[in-house]
Protein backbone atom coordinates (compact mmCIF):
# COMPACT_ATOMS: atom_id res chain seq x y z
CA UNK A 1 0.00 0.00 0.00
CA UNK A 2 1.44 3.62 -0.94
CA UNK A 3 -0.10 7.23 -0.31
CA UNK A 4 0.48 9.16 -3.23
CA UNK A 5 -0.23 13.31 -3.52
CA UNK A 6 1.72 16.44 -3.07
CA UNK A 7 0.41 19.37 -4.16
CA UNK A 8 -3.22 20.81 -3.09
CA UNK A 9 -4.81 20.04 -6.32
CA UNK A 10 -3.40 16.22 -6.19
CA UNK A 11 -4.01 14.68 -2.54
CA UNK A 12 -4.96 10.87 -2.63
CA UNK A 13 -4.40 7.55 -1.58
CA UNK A 14 -3.26 3.90 -2.98
CA UNK A 15 -4.20 0.74 -1.80
CA UNK A 16 -3.35 -2.84 -3.29
CA UNK A 17 -5.43 -5.81 -3.34
CA UNK A 18 -3.65 -9.32 -4.66
CA UNK A 19 -6.03 -8.93 -7.59
CA UNK A 20 -6.31 -5.05 -7.74
CA UNK A 21 -5.07 -1.47 -6.86
CA UNK A 22 -7.91 1.41 -5.97
CA UNK A 23 -6.84 5.08 -6.20
CA UNK A 24 -8.71 7.68 -4.18
CA UNK A 25 -8.06 10.98 -4.66
CA UNK A 26 -9.30 14.29 -3.16
CA UNK A 27 -10.09 16.75 -7.14
CA UNK A 28 -10.15 20.08 -6.48
CA UNK A 29 -13.77 20.62 -6.35
CA UNK A 30 -13.12 18.60 -2.90
CA UNK A 31 -14.78 15.67 -3.73
CA UNK A 32 -13.32 12.36 -3.39
CA UNK A 33 -12.69 10.25 -6.68
CA UNK A 34 -12.25 6.39 -6.15
CA UNK A 35 -11.46 4.05 -8.75
CA UNK A 36 -10.63 0.21 -8.57
CA UNK A 37 -8.10 -0.87 -11.50
CA UNK A 38 -8.15 -5.03 -11.74
CA UNK A 39 -4.61 -5.99 -12.18
CA UNK A 40 -2.91 -9.79 -10.29
CA UNK A 41 0.39 -9.17 -8.39
CA UNK A 42 3.51 -10.10 -9.46
CA UNK A 43 3.07 -13.15 -6.98
CA UNK A 44 -0.22 -13.99 -8.37
CA UNK A 45 0.64 -14.40 -11.42
CA UNK A 46 4.00 -16.29 -10.85
CA UNK A 47 4.24 -18.28 -7.98
CA UNK A 48 7.88 -18.87 -7.88
CA UNK A 49 7.93 -15.05 -6.49
CA UNK A 50 6.83 -16.08 -3.92
CA UNK A 51 10.40 -17.86 -2.53
CA UNK A 52 12.29 -16.00 0.39
CA UNK A 53 14.97 -13.56 -0.92
CA UNK A 54 13.12 -13.22 -4.45
CA UNK A 55 9.33 -12.08 -3.07
CA UNK A 56 11.38 -8.59 -1.51
CA UNK A 57 13.07 -7.79 -5.09
CA UNK A 58 9.75 -8.41 -6.69
CA UNK A 59 7.47 -6.70 -4.33
CA UNK A 60 9.47 -3.70 -4.19
CA UNK A 61 9.52 -3.41 -8.01
CA UNK A 62 5.67 -4.16 -7.94
CA UNK A 63 4.79 -1.38 -5.53
CA UNK A 64 7.14 1.27 -7.43
CA UNK A 65 5.29 -0.05 -11.08
CA UNK A 66 2.21 0.52 -9.57
CA UNK A 67 2.79 3.92 -7.34
CA UNK A 68 4.20 5.67 -10.41
CA UNK A 69 0.62 4.62 -12.31
CA UNK A 70 -1.16 5.95 -9.49
CA UNK A 71 0.90 9.09 -9.36
CA UNK A 72 0.28 9.88 -12.85
CA UNK A 73 -3.62 8.70 -12.71
CA UNK A 74 -3.81 11.19 -9.54
CA UNK A 75 -2.04 13.84 -11.72
CA UNK A 76 -4.54 13.59 -14.68
CA UNK A 77 -7.72 13.44 -11.90
CA UNK A 78 -6.26 16.86 -10.97
CA UNK A 79 -5.97 18.11 -14.51
CA UNK A 80 -1.93 18.53 -13.98
CA UNK A 81 -0.84 16.42 -17.13
CA UNK A 82 -2.42 15.53 -19.82
CA UNK A 83 -5.01 12.55 -20.72
CA UNK A 84 -2.27 10.48 -22.09
CA UNK A 85 -1.72 7.85 -19.67
CA UNK A 86 2.40 7.46 -19.12
CA UNK A 87 3.43 4.48 -21.34
CA UNK A 88 4.94 1.22 -20.38
CA UNK A 89 8.55 2.55 -21.72
CA UNK A 90 8.23 5.81 -20.00
CA UNK A 91 7.29 4.23 -16.83
CA UNK A 92 10.44 2.11 -16.18
CA UNK A 93 12.24 4.67 -17.91
CA UNK A 94 11.37 6.87 -15.25
CA UNK A 95 11.71 3.79 -12.64
CA UNK A 96 14.92 3.45 -13.84
CA UNK A 97 16.46 6.53 -14.27
CA UNK A 98 15.54 7.27 -10.12
CA UNK A 99 16.94 4.40 -9.24
CA UNK A 100 20.49 5.07 -10.88
CA UNK A 101 20.31 8.29 -9.13
CA UNK A 102 19.54 7.04 -5.91
CA UNK A 103 22.64 4.85 -6.35
CA UNK A 104 25.03 7.04 -7.16
CA UNK A 105 23.95 9.21 -3.95
CA UNK A 106 23.31 6.64 -1.29
CA UNK A 107 25.71 3.66 -2.77
CA UNK A 108 28.65 5.01 -4.59
CA UNK A 109 28.77 8.93 -3.09
CA UNK A 110 29.48 7.47 0.82
CA UNK A 111 31.43 4.37 -0.37
CA UNK A 112 34.05 6.62 -1.98
CA UNK A 113 34.19 9.57 0.81
CA UNK A 114 34.25 7.12 3.61
CA UNK A 115 37.74 5.64 1.23
CA UNK A 116 39.23 9.05 2.36
CA UNK A 117 39.13 8.07 5.99
CA UNK A 118 39.36 4.16 6.83
CA UNK A 119 41.21 1.52 4.64
CA UNK A 120 38.44 -0.62 3.70
CA UNK A 121 40.79 -4.13 2.94
CA UNK A 122 42.10 -3.20 6.49
CA UNK A 123 38.86 -2.62 8.32
CA UNK A 124 35.94 -4.01 5.98
CA UNK A 125 33.44 -3.43 9.08
CA UNK A 126 34.43 -0.27 10.17
CA UNK A 127 34.87 1.08 6.47
CA UNK A 128 31.69 -0.66 5.91
CA UNK A 129 29.59 0.94 8.95
CA UNK A 130 30.93 4.70 8.36
CA UNK A 131 29.50 4.65 5.04
CA UNK A 132 26.27 3.22 5.83
CA UNK A 133 26.33 6.59 8.71
CA UNK A 134 27.05 8.55 5.64
CA UNK A 135 24.30 7.25 3.72
CA UNK A 136 22.10 7.42 7.00
CA UNK A 137 23.04 11.23 7.30
CA UNK A 138 22.60 11.83 3.73
CA UNK A 139 18.94 10.58 3.52
CA UNK A 140 18.20 11.68 6.84
CA UNK A 141 19.05 15.40 5.56
CA UNK A 142 17.32 15.17 2.56
CA UNK A 143 14.68 13.92 4.32
CA UNK A 144 14.07 16.99 6.61
CA UNK A 145 15.30 19.78 3.77
CA UNK A 146 11.96 18.15 1.90
CA UNK A 147 9.96 18.10 5.21
CA UNK A 148 10.02 21.89 5.59
CA UNK A 149 7.75 22.33 2.41
CA UNK A 150 4.64 22.88 2.97
CA UNK A 151 3.60 20.10 0.01
CA UNK A 152 5.84 17.78 1.13
CA UNK A 153 4.28 17.98 4.97
CA UNK A 154 0.49 17.42 3.03
CA UNK A 155 2.12 14.50 1.57
CA UNK A 156 3.51 13.06 4.99
CA UNK A 157 -0.03 13.88 6.68
CA UNK A 158 -1.42 11.49 3.93
CA UNK A 159 1.51 8.89 4.48
CA UNK A 160 -0.04 8.99 8.15
CA UNK A 161 -3.49 8.84 7.41
CA UNK A 162 -2.75 5.68 4.74
CA UNK A 163 -0.79 4.24 8.49
CA UNK A 164 -4.14 4.80 10.49
CA UNK A 165 -6.35 3.50 7.85
CA UNK A 166 -4.77 0.15 7.59
CA UNK A 167 -4.24 -0.47 11.06
CA UNK A 168 -8.21 -0.16 11.62
CA UNK A 169 -9.23 -2.35 8.56
CA UNK A 170 -6.33 -5.26 10.25
CA UNK A 171 -7.60 -4.84 13.46
CA UNK A 172 -11.34 -5.19 11.95
CA UNK A 173 -12.47 -1.99 12.84
CA UNK A 174 -15.44 -0.05 10.80
CA UNK A 175 -13.75 2.28 8.87
CA UNK A 176 -15.01 5.50 9.91
CA UNK A 177 -13.27 8.64 10.38
CA UNK A 178 -13.44 8.10 14.30
CA UNK A 179 -11.93 4.64 14.71
CA UNK A 180 -8.85 5.67 11.89
CA UNK A 181 -8.10 8.68 13.76
CA UNK A 182 -7.58 6.89 17.17
CA UNK A 183 -5.10 4.58 15.08
CA UNK A 184 -1.34 4.82 15.57
CA UNK A 185 0.22 6.93 12.76
CA UNK A 186 3.49 4.31 12.55
CA UNK A 187 2.91 1.26 10.77
CA UNK A 188 5.53 -1.36 11.44
CA UNK A 189 5.43 -2.54 7.55
CA UNK A 190 6.29 0.79 6.08
CA UNK A 191 8.72 1.33 3.63
CA UNK A 192 10.71 4.07 5.43
CA UNK A 193 10.87 1.14 8.21
CA UNK A 194 12.24 -0.74 4.72
CA UNK A 195 15.12 1.53 3.86
CA UNK A 196 16.42 1.89 7.27
CA UNK A 197 16.92 -1.92 7.16
CA UNK A 198 18.67 -1.37 3.84
CA UNK A 199 21.26 0.15 5.34
CA UNK A 200 21.69 -1.86 8.19
CA UNK A 201 21.88 -5.03 6.12
CA UNK A 202 24.30 -3.36 3.55
CA UNK A 203 26.50 -2.63 6.37
CA UNK A 204 27.13 -6.77 6.84
CA UNK A 205 26.65 -7.86 3.18
CA UNK A 206 29.07 -5.17 2.08
CA UNK A 207 31.72 -6.09 4.70
CA UNK A 208 31.96 -9.04 3.12
CA UNK A 209 33.01 -8.14 -0.39
CA UNK A 210 36.28 -9.30 -1.70
CA UNK A 211 39.23 -7.72 -2.87
CA UNK A 212 37.96 -4.28 -1.01
CA UNK A 213 41.33 -2.59 -1.92
CA UNK A 214 40.06 -2.58 -5.42
CA UNK A 215 37.92 0.60 -5.83
CA UNK A 216 36.00 -0.13 -9.11
CA UNK A 217 35.20 -3.58 -7.94
CA UNK A 218 34.19 -1.88 -4.35
CA UNK A 219 31.98 0.50 -5.84
CA UNK A 220 30.21 -2.39 -8.67
CA UNK A 221 29.98 -4.86 -6.38
CA UNK A 222 28.09 -3.08 -3.69
CA UNK A 223 25.96 -2.13 -7.09
CA UNK A 224 25.49 -5.79 -8.01
CA UNK A 225 24.64 -6.88 -4.48
CA UNK A 226 21.87 -4.15 -4.03
CA UNK A 227 18.84 -6.56 -4.72
CA UNK A 228 20.36 -9.40 -2.05
CA UNK A 229 20.76 -5.81 0.49
CA UNK A 230 17.15 -5.16 -0.62
CA UNK A 231 15.91 -8.83 -0.21
CA UNK A 232 17.37 -9.17 3.42
CA UNK A 233 16.00 -5.92 3.70
CA UNK A 234 12.44 -6.94 3.07
CA UNK A 235 12.75 -10.34 5.04
CA UNK A 236 13.95 -7.95 8.17
CA UNK A 237 11.16 -5.76 7.79
CA UNK A 238 8.84 -8.82 7.37
CA UNK A 239 10.02 -11.33 10.54
CA UNK A 240 10.05 -8.29 13.14
CA UNK A 241 6.54 -6.94 12.14
CA UNK A 242 5.41 -10.10 13.03
CA UNK A 243 7.43 -11.08 16.25
CA UNK A 244 7.64 -9.93 19.60
CA UNK A 245 11.25 -11.28 20.20
CA UNK A 246 13.24 -8.16 21.61
CA UNK A 247 15.52 -8.07 18.77
CA UNK A 248 12.15 -7.51 16.63
CA UNK A 249 11.13 -4.90 19.02
CA UNK A 250 14.10 -3.24 18.69
CA UNK A 251 14.05 -2.83 15.30
CA UNK A 252 10.50 -1.84 15.05
CA UNK A 253 11.58 0.91 17.33
CA UNK A 254 14.40 1.85 14.72
CA UNK A 255 11.79 1.40 11.78
CA UNK A 256 9.57 4.19 13.74
CA UNK A 257 12.26 6.67 14.80
CA UNK A 258 12.84 6.91 11.10
CA UNK A 259 9.20 6.90 10.10
CA UNK A 260 9.43 10.43 12.42
CA UNK A 261 10.85 11.87 9.15
CA UNK A 262 7.98 10.87 7.03
CA UNK A 263 4.96 10.72 8.63
CA UNK A 264 2.31 13.43 10.20
CA UNK A 265 -0.52 13.42 11.91
CA UNK A 266 -3.31 14.03 9.24
CA UNK A 267 -6.65 15.53 8.78
CA UNK A 268 -10.17 13.95 9.28
CA UNK A 269 -10.02 15.02 5.28
CA UNK A 270 -7.35 13.02 4.31
CA UNK A 271 -8.01 10.47 6.63
CA UNK A 272 -11.66 10.26 4.46
CA UNK A 273 -9.00 9.54 1.02
CA UNK A 274 -7.11 6.69 3.08
CA UNK A 275 -10.89 5.22 4.21
CA UNK A 276 -11.65 5.70 0.61
CA UNK A 277 -9.15 3.99 -0.76
CA UNK A 278 -9.15 1.18 1.51
CA UNK A 279 -12.89 0.07 0.98
CA UNK A 280 -12.36 -0.24 -3.14
CA UNK A 281 -9.35 -1.85 -2.83
CA UNK A 282 -10.93 -4.29 -0.31
CA UNK A 283 -14.20 -4.32 -2.11
CA UNK A 284 -13.87 -7.63 -3.16
CA UNK A 285 -13.41 -9.40 0.23
CA UNK A 286 -9.41 -9.80 -0.19
CA UNK A 287 -6.55 -8.96 2.30
CA UNK A 288 -5.04 -6.20 1.64
CA UNK A 289 -1.46 -6.61 0.57
CA UNK A 290 0.37 -4.77 3.84
CA UNK A 291 4.15 -6.60 3.49
CA UNK A 292 5.59 -3.07 2.45
CA UNK A 293 2.80 -0.63 2.82
CA UNK A 294 4.26 2.75 1.84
Amino acid sequence: MKQIGGSAAMEGVMMKAPDAWALAVRLPSGEIHVERHEEPSLYRKYPWTRLPLLRGVVALVDALSVSYRALSRSAQLAGEEDEEELSGAALYGTIALSTLIGIGLFIVLPAAVSRLFIDAAASPVLYNALAGVFKAALLVGYLAFIGRFPDIQRYFMYHGAEHKAIAAYEKGLALTVENVRAQPKFHPRCGTTFIAFVIVTSIVVYSFLPRPDVIWWLLLGRVALLPLVAALAFELLRFSSSHTDPVSRLLRWLGFRFQMLTVREPDDAMIEVAIASTKAAAAAGEPLESELVA
